[in-house]
């Protein structure tokens, strides 16, 4: 082992002891603290819903310290997102105690975490350059978001492809024995250690406690996915009302089949857009790894290029394509999701955004700029974060818009001066233009582009922040035996010594920063309504998830309009809230609150569903309102397969579009354009040069 790698390894080992010592001193400090403040004020075990066993044993000092993680990570606000998720992969596939729950989600985190910063210190100490330390962050961040997703992603498809053999076996179980209870028993027996089973466990413990209704309503809240809500709510219906038959057919178990053949659709379009989407993510994100190697590539073999790469423009176009590569896997995350995916942002709890706005300096920014109440603006964009299920408000969106514009001015700023840095670090080091090809230099090319750059560096050093004019400068190239003028060397040195003593920011980098700040002032708003764009997209699958659940409800006694709307809020996205406010009015008159969900939603299969609802209000029974849902059945499985199809297409063409603009942007403008432009201007340089 050589003396260096001893040394960097020595150093490494160094570094990671000081690191988990200051950590676990700081976790220790931190758990004193709070130890501390419960015990000041025991009123805080409700508050922040501790879970604690006062128990002393080694074991349960280490259970503390996960919950103390938990309560802590829980309120942090990036952390906050990751650990819902964990929690929600452990309690989608266990049957856990909520003391488990936390303990289990606090250590999983603690230990992300440590490998996120351990990974982070190690990549960083073997690392020199801004480049490859910012390729490292990014690296480490997206594998570690990638691990947590996977988990997730992988139960809740486990669940939902193992559904179909729950439904054979409470099929097979209703049938024998007649009884929701007794069905859901031996499925679960049946399932025994599968994901799905706990699912099954919580829905028969919600339907059989002492306000299911309640009980139900917590479930529909974390359930995987909307099948499971609509198989709990059938379920508890048929438990409640009774079962029923309908030309000799179960109710209960027809609609049990139009569940599973909802899910034999929703597994096909989950296969073919994780199938067209599998690489996409990988083409976005791999380019950031291929940008210094394209470098060495490029300036080994066409050392030309290299003045281009080592200047401010080179490092612009680095940052332009670092900048995609985020943004495309951004926006392929956006496009990919599903709208029945459980979300994190309306969790309750305080929001950055709230904290922030609620201090009278930035309140008073944010009061200036926000759109004014009663104004089309406001309008616009109070239906717009409605329109993509936001937990925002009109002010925290305006708090998001100009965070990111501060946030954008000063790294715009700060590139700006490191781009100065960079074109005075080149005056030192470049090329000169007479040792410039496509070929590879010499050996004594290169010593003798070193000696110039040398004793260019002098002539640099020696008027660096002073005033200095060519004629000045002549006389350090006249030839004191002939008197003649090196005039190419004037102007080389004269063009140098500008540039460094230049090197300030000046009028037309604030402007820059400026636009770039007013263009990020946007994005939060753009982010909405590309999120609302996909949400149109889905609007025909949703209406036709609707019919399905009209079609399982409508047989069912004592099912009445305002029954209907609950579950059409309940699986609604992109309608939601129009059928929130619909309920919220319904008291107040049911055909006036109908009349005005149907005005809301210009959209026409809705308004058909409207006009169907009404007529069931007073005049006629559910059954014959919506009695073309059942003769008409084939033809909307078939419409709901094509919706599917288009669906696909439209998410397909977008992802490939964003996946692939980052390495576009790599090829062409990191290596076919520089190179372009070198060429043209050496054949000018080269016919300048010709005599004829």
């Amino acid at each position: 082992m050589h003396g260096g790698d001893f040394k960097l390894i020595l150093k490494l080992a160094i570094g990671l002891i000081a690191v988990s010592v200051i950590g676990i001193v700081l976790l220790l400090v931190y758990f004193q603290i709070v130890k501390k403040k419960y015990k000041r004020n025991s009123a805080l075990f409700a508050q922040d819903q501790l879970v604690v066993k006062n128990r002393g044993s080694v074991k349960d000092g280490f259970d503390k310290v996960f919950q103390i993680v938990y309560m802590t990570f829980i309120k942090m606000p990036i952390i906050k997102y990751y650990t819902k998720k964990t929690r929600l992969k452990m309690e989608m596939s266990n049957d856990y105690t909520e003391y488990e729950l936390r303990r289990r989600t606090g250590k999983s985190m603690l230990i992300a975490v440590i490998f996120l910063f351990t990974s982070l210190f190690i990549f960083l100490n073997l690392v020199d350059d801004l480049y490859m330390s910012l390729m490292v962050i990014i690296g480490v961040l997206i594998i570690t978001e990638k691990i947590i997703d996977l988990g997730i992603t992988s139960v809740s498809e486990k669940i939902l492809r193992q559904l179909p053999e729950v439904f054979t076996s409470i099929r097979h179980a209703f049938h024998e024995h007649g009884m929701i209870e007794e069905a859901f028993i031996e499925a679960i027996d049946d399932m025994g250690e599968k994901e799905v089973a706990p699912q099954l466990k919580r829905i028969k413990e919600a339907m059989l406690a002492d306000n299911p209704e309640t009980e139900l309503e917590r479930y529909y809240d974390t359930a995987p996915n909307r099948f499971l809500k609509l198989f709990a709510g059938v379920s508890y219906l048929t438990l409640d009302l009774g079962d029923k038959k309908v030309n000799g057919t179960s109710i209960y178990l027809k609609n049990l089949n139009n569940i599973l053949s909802e899910i034999q659709l929703e597994i096909l379009k989950r296969d073919k857009i994780n199938y067209m989407f599998r690489s996409l993510t990988i083409i976005a994100v791999v380019p950031l790894f291929f940008i210094k190697p394209l470098q060495g590539w490029a300036e080994s073999n066409f050392p030309a290029l290299s003045n281009f790469y080592n200047s401010s423009i080179g490092f612009a176009v680095q940052s332009i394509i670092i900048v995609s590569i985020f943004i495309s896997y951004l926006m392929l995350r956006i496009i990919r999701e599903d709208s029945e995916e459980i979300k994190f942002d309306r969790a309750s709890g305080k929001r950055w955004q709230e904290k922030l706005y609620k201090m009278p300096f930035v309140k008073m920014i944010v009061d200036a700029f926000k759109s004014k109440p009663h104004t089309r603006k406001n309008r616009n964009e109070t239906i717009l974060i409605k329109n993509t299920n936001s937990y925002l408000t009109i002010e925290w969106l305006y708090v998001n818009k100009l965070v990111a514009a501060a946030i954008t001015f000063v790294l715009v700023l700060i590139l700006m001066f490191n781009m100065q840095r960079i074109d005075v670090s080149a005056v030192y080091n470049k090329v000169s233009d007479e040792f410039l090809s496509f070929g590879k230099l010499s050996a004594e090319q290169e010593a003798a582009a070193k000696a110039l750059n040398e004793r260019d560096k002098s002539y640099i050093d020696k008027y660096k922040n002073k005033k200095v004019s060519k004629d000045e400068l002549a006389m350090e190239f006249t030839d004191p035996t002939t008197g003649t003028v090196d005039q190419s060397a004037v102007n080389r040195v004269y063009d140098k010594i500008n540039t460094v003593n230049n090197s300030y920011v000046k009028f037309w980098h604030v402007l820059v920063s400026l636009l770039c700040a007013i263009v990020a002032y946007y994005m939060p708003t753009l982010v909405l309504v590309i999120r609302n764009k996909i949400r149109e997209m889905e609007k025909e699958n949703e209406i036709m998830q609707f019919q399905s659940i009209i079609l399982m409800l409508m047989y069912i006694d004592r099912i009445d309009v305002q029954t209907i709307l609950e579950w059409l809020e309940r699986f609604s996205y992109a309608f939601k809230e129009p059928i929130a406010t619909c309920l919220n009015n319904y008291e107040s008159g049911a055909e006036a609150a109908l009349e005005q969900l149907k005005e809301d939603v210009p959209y026409k299969d809705f308004q058909r569903i409207c006009e169907q609802l009404l007529s069931a209000v007073e005049r006629i029974p559910i059954k014959d309102a919506f009695d073309e849902l059942e003769t008409e059945r084939a033809f909307f499985h078939e419409r709901r397969k094509d919706a599917n199809e288009r669906l696909i297409q439209k998410k397909v063409t977008y992802g490939k579009v964003l996946g692939f603009a980052p390495m576009v942007i790599l090829i062409g403008g990191y290596l076919v354009a520089p190179l372009m432009i070198v060429s043209i201007m050496q054949m000018m340089s080269y016919f300048s040069t010709m005599t004829f």
